[in-house]
């Protein structure tokens, strides 16, 4: 019984996750750099460097955000499957 349970509320969790993508899915709002075919100066040369900087940072502080994501959602999944564990151990089963 409590096996079964525990299944099932997993692969509801599993489903929703999958339907939610479909849904909306988080993109980036980074600008990748343009490298010309040539440089004309240092400024053309530093300029493109700053870009390349900025980009890379965008990037990083985007995948951090979704690392802090996945673990707030991580935890609420985890809390949500405890609640139930409780329910059917404590509730159901007095």
């Amino acid at each position: 019984m409590k096996v079964s349970m525990i299944l099932a509320l997993i692969s509801v969790f599993a489903s929703a996750e999958l339907f939610a993508h479909d849904r909306w899915r988080a993109s980036h709002s980074c600008f990748k750099p343009i490298k010309p075919y040539e440089f004309q100066s240092q400024w053309e040369v530093d300029m493109f460097n700053d870009e390349v900087d900025m980009y890379r940072i965008c990037i990083q502080q985007f995948v951090s955000e979704q690392e802090d994501a996945i673990r707030n959602h991580s935890r609420a999944l985890d809390e949500a499957i405890g609640e139930w564990n409780d329910f059917v151990n404590y509730e159901l089963n007095m």
